[in-house]
């Protein structure tokens, strides 16, 4: 007789209750009241289901770890679960209980289907699920296709899936879930809801961190919490498997440091001081600030990319869109960055960065790399903006400016005791003269001529063919103008008419109104012009005897003075 305890293996496998499951699964929500950051979907889908008018079809997009897979999952739970008393009616909180709840969460649920793109991407793939859809479901209300990265299957997969996603059987649903929606055909997007599960705030995500360390036991302080909620990026699956990959590091108990050094973001608060340095042209203190952070664990890649964040931040907090998200010493140190910097030297500052980033990324010595984009931003501290040096140019090149002497002239020797008096008796440099200021136009053809003697070229065909002046006095324009008419002219006449006569002026256009334009104007005087020459006698027989005779152009004699000259000439060699 064979003893069965003896015969039982002795390393038996552990319970299942035993098994460590990652923060990232174990905290999964099962409704859609533990899904986060995602409101607009939850009213979205809650109010579809009240009115009856849910969709056959339901594409979800965003970025990885975002809740796409999760949120399929809910939805097929909540269309088929019937509650513990097995009465219950489709609704967006699944009881959890249930046969089908319990099922579909186990991912063993005969109606409910999941199929991942990545590896099944071939039109056969896709047919198992077209010949699929005419079955009614075995065991639940709705038949749910969920397929993962759906845009990974091919061309040839989307087409054939077209006819069947545009009519499906009532009880079938599809849920696709992507990750770069571009990529989905827009025969397929036209056929589907599309819901964009956007990224959960820094400040949401710190506070569902803080939850799950309270009830883990993870002791953590504020400042690691903002530390791990910003490297997710917005991301709450990567969130959560940085607070485990933390707390395993730390024997639950996470402090910033820990989480920096994990992270390989050592030293932030030396980037801040190395940002603050290079500004003022310290490249030692750059270069210090970079050995205390190498020393602290930071790569010099890592101090570059950090920097970066901060000017990027400073220039923002100095344009006046702030800042937020940032420890309170962060917040301070750049604040002081932002108000003591201008915001073209942090713009300079930014591009040499981000040209910097990549050589340090590249070179073969990342820290010698680094070294010389802070040595080069000191430098470039003290240099003048490109603004600067048009302006500069500007002053060099304006009338009355002494132009540099490019061969030095020689002088008469000076006696030794004037010799001292020279510098001082010399004239100080008078500063360039500005051009004097123009008289104020009185009407509207000396407006066009100023307009187009300043270059104005475009404004000056305006004053001539579209506007139709009503006021003109000195320092104020009225007019008005045939649609269709570019509301900025007034502004930009107004602004030309300033800088030139040194006075303001109120521009303004109305509806209607106004004399005729400058071309209308012309057109009118060489009428009546014309009419007037029609009625001279022989001209008006000239007109009378040819058919189809008319007076083509009309020029005074005034107008052709050298004529005017051989002419006279010729009277008086006759009278002679």
């Amino acid at each position: 007789m064979v003893d069965e305890k003896k015969s039982e293996n002795p390393v038996s496998a552990p319970a299942d209750t035993d098994v460590y499951r990652v923060l990232a699964r174990k905290y999964r929500p099962n409704n859609m009241d533990e899904l986060i950051g995602q409101e607009s979907l939850v009213q979205t889908l809650s109010n579809a289901l009240e009115m009856g008018r849910l969709a056959h079809a339901f594409i979800l997009t965003g970025l990885r770890g975002i809740g796409k897979t999760t949120t399929a999952r809910i939805i097929a739970k909540g269309l088929n679960c019937v509650g513990a008393d097995g009465k219950g009616a489709p609704s967006l909180n699944p009881c959890g209980a249930c046969a089908h709840c319990l099922d579909i969460a186990e991912g063993r649920h005969v109606d409910v289907l999941e199929m991942d793109a990545a590896s099944n991407t071939g039109v056969d793939d896709v047919r198992d699920i077209i010949d699929g859809v005419h079955y009614a479901p075995l065991a639940a209300r709705f038949k749910i296709y969920i397929i993962d990265e759906v845009h990974m299957l091919s061309k040839n997969a989307f087409n054939a899936l077209l006819k069947t996603l545009e009519e499906p059987p009532a009880a079938v649903k599809f849920v696709f879930a992507t990750t770069e929606i571009r990529k989905v055909p827009v025969t397929v997007l036209s056929r589907c809801q599309r819901f964009d599960l956007r990224r959960v705030p820094t400040d949401m995500l710190m506070a569902h961190l803080k939850t799950i360390a309270d009830k883990e036991s993870i002791t953590i302080d504020d400042a690691a919490l903002l530390r791990l909620a910003r490297a997710a990026e917005g991301s709450v699956r990567d969130a959560l498997s940085l607070l485990d990959q933390a707390a395993a590091l730390t024997s639950d108990a996470i402090d910033d440091a820990n989480v920096a050094a994990m992270l390989g973001q050592a030293g932030r608060m030396e980037a801040i001081a190395i940002v603050g340095a290079v500004l003022g042209g310290d490249a030692k203190g750059a270069l210090d600030g970079l050995d205390a952070a190498v020393k602290s664990g930071a790569e010099p890649v890592m101090v570059i990319a950090d920097m970066l964040d901060f000017v990027h931040l400073a220039s923002r907090q100095a344009a006046g869109g702030g800042a937020s998200d940032m420890a309170e010493a962060e917040s301070e140190a750049l604040a002081k960055i932002a108000d003591d910097t201008p915001l073209s030297h942090l713009a300079r500052a930014w591009q040499i960065l981000l040209k910097g980033h990549g050589e340090v990324m590249r070179a073969p010595d990342p820290r010698a790399a680094a070294d010389m984009v802070l040595i080069r931003l000191a430098y470039a501290a003290n240099l003048p903006t490109p603004s600067e040096v048009v302006k500069k140019l500007t002053r060099t090149d304006a009338p009355g400016a002494d132009a540099p002497a490019s061969t030095p002239t020689p002088t008469p020797a000076t006696p030794p005791e004037s010799s001292a008096e020279s510098p001082a008796e010399s004239p100080p440099e008078s500063p360039p003269e500005s051009p004097p200021p123009e008289s104020p136009p009185t009407s509207i053809s000396a407006m066009a001529e100023l307009f187009s003697a300043r270059g104005e070229m475009i404004l000056a065909g305006q004053l001539t063919t579209r506007i139709k002046p009503i006021t003109l006095e000195s320092g104020r324009f009225i007019f008005s103008a045939d649609p269709p008419f570019e509301p900025a002219v007034p502004k930009k006449i107004g602004a030309c008419l300033r800088q030139w006569t040194g006075m303001a002026w109120e521009v303004e256009m109305v509806a209607e109104g106004g004399e005729a334009t400058l071309d209308e104007q012309a057109n009118q005087a060489a009428d009546a012009v014309r009419q007037q020459f029609a009625e001279e006698p022989i001209v008006k027989a000239a007109l009378e005897k040819f058919d189809g005779a008319k007076i083509h152009s009309i020029t005074p004699l005034s107008d052709t003075p050298e004529e005017d000259d051989d002419a006279d000439a010729e009277a008086g060699a006759e009278h002679a």
